[in-house]
Protein backbone atom coordinates (compact mmCIF):
# COMPACT_ATOMS: atom_id res chain seq x y z
CA UNK A 1 0.00 0.00 0.00
CA UNK A 2 1.63 3.57 -0.54
CA UNK A 3 1.98 5.75 2.09
CA UNK A 4 -0.65 8.09 0.62
CA UNK A 5 -3.02 5.78 0.57
CA UNK A 6 -2.39 4.68 4.20
CA UNK A 7 -2.77 8.54 5.13
CA UNK A 8 -5.66 8.79 3.33
CA UNK A 9 -7.44 5.87 5.02
CA UNK A 10 -6.07 6.77 8.83
CA UNK A 11 -7.82 9.97 8.33
CA UNK A 12 -11.08 8.35 7.23
CA UNK A 13 -10.73 6.53 10.55
CA UNK A 14 -9.40 9.64 12.91
CA UNK A 15 -12.06 11.98 11.14
CA UNK A 16 -14.80 10.01 10.46
CA UNK A 17 -15.16 6.02 12.14
CA UNK A 18 -13.37 6.49 15.38
CA UNK A 19 -14.88 10.93 15.67
CA UNK A 20 -16.80 10.97 19.26
CA UNK A 21 -19.90 12.54 17.53
CA UNK A 22 -20.14 10.32 14.87
CA UNK A 23 -18.05 7.38 15.06
CA UNK A 24 -17.89 3.91 16.70
CA UNK A 25 -15.24 4.31 18.67
CA UNK A 26 -16.28 3.41 22.01
CA UNK A 27 -16.60 -0.35 20.43
CA UNK A 28 -14.83 -3.41 20.17
CA UNK A 29 -14.33 -5.16 16.46
CA UNK A 30 -16.23 -7.91 17.75
CA UNK A 31 -19.10 -6.30 19.31
CA UNK A 32 -20.13 -4.41 15.84
CA UNK A 33 -23.53 -5.38 14.91
CA UNK A 34 -25.18 -4.34 11.31
CA UNK A 35 -27.59 -2.34 13.40
CA UNK A 36 -24.44 -0.23 14.72
CA UNK A 37 -22.83 0.45 11.55
CA UNK A 38 -26.07 1.52 9.90
CA UNK A 39 -26.40 4.10 12.80
CA UNK A 40 -22.94 5.42 12.50
CA UNK A 41 -24.22 5.85 8.70
CA UNK A 42 -27.22 7.86 9.90
CA UNK A 43 -25.18 10.04 12.02
CA UNK A 44 -22.34 10.62 9.50
CA UNK A 45 -25.70 12.24 7.23
CA UNK A 46 -27.03 13.67 10.06
CA UNK A 47 -24.02 15.65 10.86
CA UNK A 48 -23.65 16.97 7.81
CA UNK A 49 -21.43 14.35 5.73
CA UNK A 50 -21.91 14.15 2.43
CA UNK A 51 -23.82 10.98 0.49
CA UNK A 52 -19.87 10.46 -1.23
CA UNK A 53 -18.02 11.00 2.04
CA UNK A 54 -20.02 8.25 4.02
CA UNK A 55 -19.86 6.02 1.48
CA UNK A 56 -16.09 6.25 1.36
CA UNK A 57 -16.04 6.14 5.28
CA UNK A 58 -18.44 3.10 5.09
CA UNK A 59 -16.00 1.16 2.36
CA UNK A 60 -12.89 1.97 4.57
CA UNK A 61 -14.45 0.53 7.52
CA UNK A 62 -15.47 -2.51 5.67
CA UNK A 63 -12.04 -2.85 4.51
CA UNK A 64 -10.77 -3.12 8.44
CA UNK A 65 -13.47 -5.18 9.35
CA UNK A 66 -12.11 -7.55 6.37
CA UNK A 67 -8.87 -7.54 7.66
CA UNK A 68 -9.61 -8.21 11.18
CA UNK A 69 -11.50 -11.48 9.76
CA UNK A 70 -8.38 -12.35 7.80
CA UNK A 71 -6.45 -12.19 11.31
CA UNK A 72 -8.76 -14.48 12.77
CA UNK A 73 -10.22 -11.55 14.82
CA UNK A 74 -13.55 -11.78 13.61
CA UNK A 75 -16.29 -14.36 11.63
CA UNK A 76 -18.30 -11.71 10.04
CA UNK A 77 -18.51 -8.48 8.98
CA UNK A 78 -20.95 -5.77 10.35
CA UNK A 79 -20.49 -3.03 8.07
CA UNK A 80 -21.12 -6.21 4.73
CA UNK A 81 -23.77 -4.51 1.99
CA UNK A 82 -24.34 -1.70 4.38
CA UNK A 83 -25.96 1.15 1.90
CA UNK A 84 -25.85 4.89 1.09
CA UNK A 85 -28.83 5.35 -0.56
CA UNK A 86 -29.17 7.92 -3.44
CA UNK A 87 -31.17 10.88 -2.17
CA UNK A 88 -30.99 12.52 -5.99
CA UNK A 89 -30.80 10.60 -9.68
CA UNK A 90 -28.88 13.27 -10.29
CA UNK A 91 -25.11 11.80 -11.16
CA UNK A 92 -22.00 14.14 -10.29
CA UNK A 93 -20.99 16.34 -13.27
CA UNK A 94 -17.10 17.06 -13.73
CA UNK A 95 -16.93 21.00 -13.94
CA UNK A 96 -15.73 22.11 -16.97
CA UNK A 97 -14.09 25.63 -17.32
CA UNK A 98 -14.77 27.78 -20.61
CA UNK A 99 -11.97 27.91 -23.44
CA UNK A 100 -11.90 31.36 -22.56
CA UNK A 101 -10.40 30.95 -19.19
CA UNK A 102 -8.25 28.24 -20.28
CA UNK A 103 -6.89 30.78 -22.45
CA UNK A 104 -6.59 33.38 -20.55
CA UNK A 105 -4.76 31.18 -18.11
CA UNK A 106 -2.06 29.80 -20.95
CA UNK A 107 -1.62 33.50 -22.08
CA UNK A 108 -0.77 35.10 -18.76
CA UNK A 109 1.62 32.34 -17.80
CA UNK A 110 5.00 32.79 -18.04
CA UNK A 111 7.50 30.86 -20.40
CA UNK A 112 8.34 27.98 -17.71
CA UNK A 113 4.82 27.18 -16.66
CA UNK A 114 3.16 27.75 -20.07
CA UNK A 115 4.03 23.68 -20.82
CA UNK A 116 2.38 22.54 -17.52
CA UNK A 117 -0.98 23.92 -18.45
CA UNK A 118 -1.05 22.76 -22.25
CA UNK A 119 0.01 19.26 -21.68
CA UNK A 120 -2.33 19.34 -18.18
CA UNK A 121 -5.44 20.57 -20.09
CA UNK A 122 -4.58 18.94 -23.66
CA UNK A 123 -3.60 15.35 -22.35
CA UNK A 124 -5.99 14.92 -19.26
CA UNK A 125 -3.16 13.77 -17.58
CA UNK A 126 -3.89 13.94 -13.51
CA UNK A 127 -1.28 15.86 -11.55
CA UNK A 128 0.62 12.83 -10.12
CA UNK A 129 0.75 11.62 -13.80
CA UNK A 130 2.20 14.91 -14.86
CA UNK A 131 4.76 15.10 -12.09
CA UNK A 132 6.01 11.22 -12.75
CA UNK A 133 6.81 11.99 -16.86
CA UNK A 134 9.79 11.69 -18.88
CA UNK A 135 11.18 12.45 -21.68
CA UNK A 136 11.49 9.12 -22.47
CA UNK A 137 7.34 8.64 -22.37
CA UNK A 138 6.88 11.48 -25.32
CA UNK A 139 7.04 10.23 -28.72
CA UNK A 140 7.46 13.76 -30.39
CA UNK A 141 7.50 10.76 -34.01
CA UNK A 142 4.34 9.36 -33.60
CA UNK A 143 2.66 12.35 -31.45
CA UNK A 144 1.44 10.53 -28.16
CA UNK A 145 2.38 10.93 -24.52
CA UNK A 146 2.88 7.57 -22.55
CA UNK A 147 1.92 7.41 -19.52
CA UNK A 148 4.15 4.63 -17.49
CA UNK A 149 4.34 6.23 -13.87
CA UNK A 150 3.18 8.66 -11.00
CA UNK A 151 4.51 10.43 -8.22
CA UNK A 152 3.02 10.30 -5.23
CA UNK A 153 2.20 13.23 -2.78
CA UNK A 154 5.81 11.78 -0.80
CA UNK A 155 7.42 12.16 -4.16
CA UNK A 156 7.67 8.47 -4.32
CA UNK A 157 7.41 6.96 -8.22
CA UNK A 158 5.13 4.15 -8.71
CA UNK A 159 2.75 2.63 -11.13
CA UNK A 160 -0.25 4.28 -12.56
CA UNK A 161 -3.40 4.39 -9.99
CA UNK A 162 -4.80 1.22 -12.57
CA UNK A 163 -4.42 -0.76 -14.93
CA UNK A 164 -6.35 1.68 -16.60
CA UNK A 165 -3.53 4.23 -16.11
CA UNK A 166 -1.50 2.76 -18.22
CA UNK A 167 -2.26 4.20 -21.62
CA UNK A 168 -1.02 6.46 -24.81
CA UNK A 169 -2.62 9.87 -25.31
CA UNK A 170 -2.55 11.04 -28.67
CA UNK A 171 -0.56 14.88 -28.59
CA UNK A 172 -1.19 17.18 -31.43
CA UNK A 173 0.93 20.53 -32.58
CA UNK A 174 0.80 22.81 -29.71
CA UNK A 175 1.63 19.68 -27.01
CA UNK A 176 4.53 18.75 -28.84
CA UNK A 177 5.93 22.25 -29.52
CA UNK A 178 5.42 23.71 -26.28
CA UNK A 179 7.45 20.54 -25.03
CA UNK A 180 9.68 20.84 -27.59
CA UNK A 181 11.05 24.61 -26.24
CA UNK A 182 10.57 23.30 -22.76
CA UNK A 183 12.64 20.60 -23.01
CA UNK A 184 15.54 23.28 -24.20
CA UNK A 185 15.63 25.08 -21.24
CA UNK A 186 13.84 22.10 -18.77
CA UNK A 187 15.93 21.87 -15.40
CA UNK A 188 18.29 18.42 -15.84
CA UNK A 189 17.01 15.93 -13.93
CA UNK A 190 19.01 12.38 -13.17
CA UNK A 191 15.10 11.14 -13.43
CA UNK A 192 14.84 12.02 -16.71
CA UNK A 193 11.80 14.02 -15.70
CA UNK A 194 9.79 16.69 -17.96
CA UNK A 195 8.49 18.60 -15.17
CA UNK A 196 11.19 18.29 -12.27
CA UNK A 197 12.02 20.70 -9.82
CA UNK A 198 14.20 23.58 -9.84
CA UNK A 199 16.73 21.02 -8.67
CA UNK A 200 16.24 18.11 -10.95
CA UNK A 201 14.41 16.07 -8.11
CA UNK A 202 10.44 15.96 -8.25
CA UNK A 203 8.37 18.61 -8.38
CA UNK A 204 5.70 19.12 -5.17
CA UNK A 205 1.83 19.62 -6.38
CA UNK A 206 1.84 22.64 -3.61
CA UNK A 207 4.42 24.30 -5.43
CA UNK A 208 1.97 23.78 -8.75
CA UNK A 209 -1.00 24.53 -6.92
CA UNK A 210 0.80 27.71 -5.45
CA UNK A 211 1.70 29.40 -9.25
CA UNK A 212 -1.77 28.51 -10.24
CA UNK A 213 -3.30 30.25 -7.75
CA UNK A 214 -1.22 33.52 -8.34
CA UNK A 215 -1.75 32.88 -12.57
CA UNK A 216 -5.67 32.61 -11.55
CA UNK A 217 -5.69 35.78 -8.95
CA UNK A 218 -3.99 37.12 -12.44
CA UNK A 219 -6.62 36.71 -15.00
CA UNK A 220 -9.62 36.95 -12.33
CA UNK A 221 -10.22 33.32 -13.18
CA UNK A 222 -11.32 30.23 -10.11
CA UNK A 223 -10.24 26.87 -11.20
CA UNK A 224 -8.71 23.88 -9.44
CA UNK A 225 -5.99 21.98 -11.16
CA UNK A 226 -7.95 19.31 -11.77
CA UNK A 227 -10.23 20.87 -13.49
CA UNK A 228 -7.33 21.23 -16.25
CA UNK A 229 -7.93 17.25 -16.68
CA UNK A 230 -11.56 17.56 -17.06
CA UNK A 231 -11.02 20.41 -19.72
CA UNK A 232 -9.24 17.80 -21.88
CA UNK A 233 -11.83 15.55 -21.61
CA UNK A 234 -14.58 18.08 -22.81
CA UNK A 235 -12.41 18.63 -25.78
CA UNK A 236 -12.36 14.96 -26.77
CA UNK A 237 -16.11 14.50 -26.74
CA UNK A 238 -16.84 18.17 -28.23
CA UNK A 239 -14.27 16.78 -31.10
CA UNK A 240 -16.50 13.82 -31.64
CA UNK A 241 -14.40 10.88 -29.76
CA UNK A 242 -16.07 7.22 -28.53
CA UNK A 243 -17.10 7.01 -25.39
CA UNK A 244 -14.66 4.25 -25.24
CA UNK A 245 -11.70 6.51 -26.42
CA UNK A 246 -12.92 8.73 -24.22
CA UNK A 247 -12.44 6.34 -21.07
CA UNK A 248 -9.18 5.09 -22.30
CA UNK A 249 -7.64 8.47 -22.82
CA UNK A 250 -8.54 9.55 -19.55
CA UNK A 251 -7.06 5.90 -17.78
CA UNK A 252 -11.00 5.44 -16.45
CA UNK A 253 -11.16 1.56 -15.39
CA UNK A 254 -14.63 1.45 -17.41
CA UNK A 255 -17.46 3.04 -19.20
CA UNK A 256 -19.58 3.59 -16.09
CA UNK A 257 -16.95 6.08 -14.38
CA UNK A 258 -16.54 7.50 -17.34
CA UNK A 259 -20.52 8.47 -18.35
CA UNK A 260 -20.93 9.33 -14.85
CA UNK A 261 -18.51 12.09 -15.08
CA UNK A 262 -18.80 13.02 -18.35
CA UNK A 263 -22.20 11.78 -19.77
CA UNK A 264 -23.84 15.24 -19.85
CA UNK A 265 -21.47 16.09 -22.77
CA UNK A 266 -21.88 13.43 -25.09
CA UNK A 267 -24.36 15.13 -27.41
CA UNK A 268 -27.87 13.72 -27.91
CA UNK A 269 -29.73 13.17 -30.78
CA UNK A 270 -32.25 15.26 -32.35
CA UNK A 271 -35.51 13.87 -30.29
CA UNK A 272 -37.77 15.97 -32.21
CA UNK A 273 -36.76 15.57 -35.82
CA UNK A 274 -36.93 12.50 -34.97
CA UNK A 275 -40.34 11.84 -33.61
CA UNK A 276 -41.46 14.52 -36.33
CA UNK A 277 -39.75 11.41 -39.04
CA UNK A 278 -41.59 8.87 -37.28
CA UNK A 279 -45.20 10.84 -37.39
CA UNK A 280 -45.01 11.44 -40.89
CA UNK A 281 -43.93 7.62 -41.58
CA UNK A 282 -47.04 6.34 -39.92
CA UNK A 283 -49.67 9.56 -40.56
CA UNK A 284 -48.37 11.01 -43.94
Amino acid sequence: MERSTLRGYSDYVRLHITAPEVGVGDKLIVQLTRRHVNEFRDRMLLNGRSEHLTRRALSVLKLLLDHAIDNGQLFTNAAQGVRVIRSSRIEHKAPVPTKEAIRALIEAADEDFKPHLIVSALTGLRASELRGLRWQDVDFEKGFVHVRQRADAYNQMGEPKSRAGYRDIPAGPMVLNALRRWKLRCPKSDLGLVFPAPRGGVLQHTNTQARFRKLQEQVGAKLRWHDLRHFAVSLWIEQGFSIKEVMTFAGHSSIQMTMERYGHLFPSPDHQNAMAMVEAKLLG
